[in-house]
C-alpha cells in the first residue's frame, strides 16, 4: 500500500466502545469524542509515548461533521529514531541531507474516519476509515485515543459514572476504551478457502504475570493448539474456523490462523478477534483505494485535515456504513 501525493489506501475498521465494568453502561461515541476534541484543542495535552518516549503522538485535530453524523481525527506521530531525510536529483546526481533537531523526529499523519452512528444491529459498533499510513499503525492510533480518555478519566474520576442496581444511591466510577477491528479482506478468505491451513491457535492474554521466581520471565498469553484436517472442504474453511472460535470466545478470546496461500509458497498467521471475526491488526483488513486526489497531498504530515481526501473519505463512508 504505497503512500503517494495523489492516493491513498484506506482500511475498514468496526470502532467498538467497549467498558470493563459489567453492570456499567456503554457511553455514546460522541460522549467520547469530546474529550479527542479537547485533547486536540489544548496544546498543552500531554503527547502518547511509545518505545521509551523515542515515538510519540497526538491528536492534531478533531471536526466533527453533524450533517452527515461522521467524525474526522487527524493524528500526528513523530518517530526520533528515523534517520534524517534525504532528497535525490538524479539528474545532475545531487543530494540534498534535512537534518532534525535535537527534539525532532520524522513526522506521519493519518486520518481517521468515523461513523457516529451505530451499525444497525451492532449496538457500540462504529464504522471507521483509517488512512493507511505505515509509519501510523493502527495499533498505535487505538492507544492514543484510549490515552485520552483515560486521561480525561483521570482528570475527573466522575466523568463516567453508574449505578448498581438494588437501590443503593451511590455513584461507581468506571473507565470506557474503544477497539478497532478491521474487516477481513477479500484476499484473506480466498488464501484461506484455497490455501493450506497450517492450524490454528485460541489465545487467551495474560496480565503479564510473572514466570517462576525470575523477574524477567513473564507470562503474555495462553493458548491452544488446535489441528486442522486437510480435508475440512474448501468454501467451508473460513465459516468453520470463526464457528468454532466463537463456540471458545469466553476462555479464548483471540483466534490465531496458520495458513499457506501457495504450494511451497510464503506461510504467515493472521490473528482474529473470536466474537466479531474481525482482523486484529492490519495485516489482511479490508482496502479501499482513493486514487486521483486533486490537489495532491504535498507532505507526509499536513498540519490541517485535509479536505480533498476528506470528502471522497466521507462519500465512501456513507455509502458503506449500515444505520
Amino acid at each position: 500500500m504505497a503512500v503517494v501525493k495523489d492516493a491513498r489506501d484506506l482500511l475498514f475498521y468496526d470502532l467498538t466502545v467497549q467498558r470493563r465494568a459489567q453492570q456499567a453502561p456503554y457511553p455514546d461515541l460522541i460522549d467520547l469524542a469530546f474529550y479527542w476534541l479537547k485533547a486536540a484543542q489544548n496544546k498543552k495535552t500531554p503527547s502518547k509515548k511509545f518505545n521509551k518516549g523515542s515515538i510519540t503522538a497526538i491528536l492534531k485535530e478533531v471536526h466533527l461533521d453533524a450533517a452527515n453524523d461522521i467524525m474526522t481525527l487527524l493524528l500526528e506521530m513523530s518517530d526520533r529514531n528515523a534517520p534524517d531525510t534525504t532528497y535525490l536529483d538524479h539528474e545532475v546526481r545531487t543530494s540534498r541531507h534535512i537534518a532534525k533537531g535535537e527534539k525532532e523526529g520524522s513526522g506521519a499523519s493519518a486520518h481517521v474516519f468515523i461513523s457516529t452512528k451505530q451499525q444497525r444491529d451492532f449496538p457500540n459498533t462504529y464504522l471507521t476509515l483509517i488512512e493507511a499510513i505505515p509509519a501510523v499503525p493502527v495499533q498505535k492510533i487505538q492507544a492514543t485515543l484510549n490515552t485520552i480518555i483515560r486521561q480525561a478519566c483521570d482528570a475527573d474520576p466522575k466523568a463516567f459514572t453508574y449505578q448498581k442496581p438494588g437501590g443503593i444511591n451511590k455513584d461507581i466510577t468506571y473507565q470506557p476504551h474503544i477497539a478497532l477491528g478491521g474487516y477481513p479482506s477479500d484476499r484473506l478468505i480466498e488464501d484461506l478457502e484455497h490455501g493450506k491451513i497450517l492450524g490454528m491457535k485460541l489465545v487467551s492474554p495474560t496480565v503479564k504475570e510473572p514466570l517462576g521466581q525470575s523477574p524477567f520471565l513473564k507470562l503474555e498469553e495462553y493458548s491452544v493448539k488446535v489441528r486442522v484436517s486437510k480435508d475440512l472442504p474448501e468454501g467451508q474453511r473460513w465459516g468453520t474456523l470463526l464457528g468454532e472460535a466463537r463456540m471458545n470466545k469466553t476462555d479464548y478470546p483471540t483466534a490465531r490462523i496458520y495458513v499457506q496461500p501457495e504450494k511451497d509458497g510464503k506461510s504467515f498467521s493472521v490473528d482474529v478477534d473470536a466474537e466479531t471475526g474481525n482482523i486484529i491488526g492490519q495485516a489482511y483488513v479490508k482496502t479501499r483505494r482513493v486514487g486521483n486526489i486533486d490537489p495532491p497531498i504535498s507532505n507526509a504530515s499536513p498540519d490541517d485535515i485535509v479536505p480533498q481526501l476528506q470528502s471522497r473519505a466521507v462519500e465512501i463512508l456513507l455509502k458503506e456504513r449500515s444505520v
